[in-house]
């Protein structure tokens, strides 16, 4: 048996989903070798691979001779009673990944199965292959929402493609902006409007192409083209050589004879489907130049002088050489009616953030750059209301999701769900109802939110995300003295603090009478506190109570609750 973890040591935002293709990849890698085996002794060997997803302790086990690093806890002992209750050569995962994963995978559910160690049945599902058509974890089925606070960068880039359009002159947009405050669906409003605006041209009608990059593929050289070359030529995980051979070959069919064959035989390479003869590596510079020279080709050969648009969504990820080949193609605007339109994260350690420079330096008067900023309180009250037509929905609660979601579209619609899945708002015939009898004390940080934060969390130094942790036992709010008198590490404190500014987790909330910071979202300050054990939890507290008290001796009843608070937790 193998344990494998997701999400430890380093936290991704889609773990589960790197989880499930790896269950996907192992089931059917073996398939060959059970079929010799069959063939050679009779006998059948297989494997099956359950999957679960929840909170773990985890760290270094055993004596020094025989330490592992592992994870223990309920989670753990769930995935286990999933692979023991899976079908030979299928990979079950348990509800809490169903519901992480669900938009792009094929699933059956299994129904509910008896689970040692578990007073109730437990939901279980197989997950059969890869969707075909993969959904979007975001949005919330039933619910919808028009575009809320983003008139302003839907007319920029209206007023652009009219430009491009009567110029003939292309041009390079940059949609930047954290995660979840509304990019993709920004994009969606554009492709509307391009679509319900857009003329005819010689071939038909305007063109509209799209790649994006995935994180999984964020190390592997020209994983980002990659990532859209199978969905672009409808090949699928079960398809031969052979048959995957045919698609792409069908795929570029409609380029001319010299440049099908760099085609064929270059992706061939690139999927590892043949192309063979061409000694190229795809991971060689040679290979990547010809790559590269021949999809400008290609790329000029399709816009041929008509209004094209291509939108390179989620470029923080991709990797070093599809960004080369992406920044090669920005020629295409030189002489052709060309926007590109580049979504990113603000993440300016990535080779696109790099890209953007270089660009925003060479075709200085044909780039513009659009940063998205949180939803103001009238535009994210104004969302809600969208979201949840509820008469008789308590102002405490319209208010408690304002305050946890500060703005972001995507937070607001994960505490929704958070709501709806607890059962505190109920689906009727009539709509959507509050329920009175929910108690709502405490709700937890919804998954798709805490795997984003805790990816952030977790690509910090070790320093600085231990200052992030400390900082947030003292509260949402903490005093720049409080931190430093119970860090380890005060005289590295600025600096650490500074780090954790520039990356937008917190930010300075006042100076007098004391220097304080704050976090920028109050689910950010839950996630990080959620990351340390228990354990440590009523170490900190008990030194931040002290802490005030050595600090602040003559406010200590005006300190009182924070004292109470911290002493409280101390003990539990």
């Amino acid at each position: 048996a193998v344990l494998a973890l997701f999400g430890a040591p380093i936290a991704h935002e889609d773990d589960p989903q790197r989880a499930v293709l790896a269950g996907l990849d192992i089931v059917t890698g073996i398939e060959k070798f059970t079929a010799e085996i069959r063939q050679m002794y009779g006998m059948e060997f297989n494997v099956r691979v359950g999957i679960n997803t929840g909170p773990v302790v985890v760290g270094e086990v055993g004596p020094d001779l025989a330490v592992e690093y592992t994870a223990l806890g309920d989670a753990v002992n769930l995935a286990a009673r999933m692979e023991q209750t899976a079908e030979p050569g299928t990979v079950q995962i348990a509800e809490n990944t169903f519901h992480l994963v669900e938009p792009f995978f094929d699933i059956t559910p299994l129904g509910a199965l008896e689970v040692k160690g578990k007073e109730q049945p437990v939901n279980a599902y197989r997950v059969d292959d890869i969707a075909t058509q993969p959904g979007s974890l975001r949005g919330i089925e039933g619910l919808e929402s028009p575009l809320v606070g983003r008139d302003q960068e839907l007319a920029d880039l209206q007023r652009i493609v009219k430009t491009v359009r009567e110029s003939g002159r292309g041009h390079v947009v940059f949609l930047i902006g954290e995660a979840g405050l509304g990019k993709s669906r920004l994009v969606e409003e554009f492709q509307a409007y391009w679509l319900a605006s857009r003329e005819p041209t010689p071939d038909g009608w305007d063109h509209w192409n799209e790649m994006a990059a995935v994180s999984i593929e964020s190390t592997r050289p020209c994983g980002m083209v990659k990532h859209q070359l199978r969905p672009a030529c409808h090949i699928t995980g079960s398809d031969s050589p052979e048959q995957a051979r045919g698609k792409l070959a069908h795929t570029v069919s409609s380029y001319p004879p010299a440049l099908q064959d760099r085609l064929n035989q270059l992706f061939a390479i690139l999927l590892g489907i043949g192309g063979d003869e061409l000694g190229l590596h795809p991971e060689g510079e040679d290979f990547k130049r010809e790559l590269f020279s021949a999809t400008l080709e290609a790329m000029r050969l399709q816009a041929a002088g008509q209004p094209t648009i291509m939108v390179a969504d989620d470029i923080h990820w991709a990797d070093a050489a599809s960004i080369e080949d992406l920044e090669a193609l920005h020629q295409l605007a030189d002489d052709n009616p060309y926007l590109f339109l580049a979504v990113m994260r603000p993440e300016k350690d990535t080779p696109a953030w790099a890209m953007k420079e270089r660009i925003a330096a060479q075709y200085e008067g044909h780039v513009t750059e659009i940063h998205l900023q949180p939803l103001n309180n009238d535009e994210s009250a104004d969302l809600v209301d969208q979201l949840l037509p509820v008469r008789d929905l308590p102002p405490a609660i319209r208010d408690m999701i304002l305050q946890r979601t500060e703005g972001n579209p995507f937070f607001i619609e994960e505490v929704i769900r958070a709501l709806l899945d607890s059962g505190a708002l109920e689906q009727t015939p009539e709509g959507l109802r509050w329920n009175r009898q929910q108690s709502l004390a405490e709700i937890s940080i919804p998954g798709n939110v805490q795997a984003l934060l805790a990816a952030r969390i977790d690509r910090l130094e070790k320093e600085a995300r231990h200052t992030l942790q400390l900082a947030s036992v003292i509260g949402r709010n903490f005093y720049h003295r409080v931190l430093g008198t119970i860090s380890e590490t005060a005289s590295a404190l600025d600096d650490q603090l500074n780090e954790l500014e520039t990356l937008a987790l917190i930010r300075e909330a006042a100076r007098l009478p004391e220097l304080e910071y704050t976090f920028r979202h109050a689910l950010t300050r839950d996630a990080t506190y959620a990351t340390i054990l228990r354990r440590r939890r009523r170490q900190f507290h008990k030194r931040v109570g002290e802490a005030f008290e050595t600090l602040f001796p003559d406010r200590l009843e005006e300190e009182a609750h924070r004292l109470a608070e911290h002493f409280n937790e101390a003990l539990i």
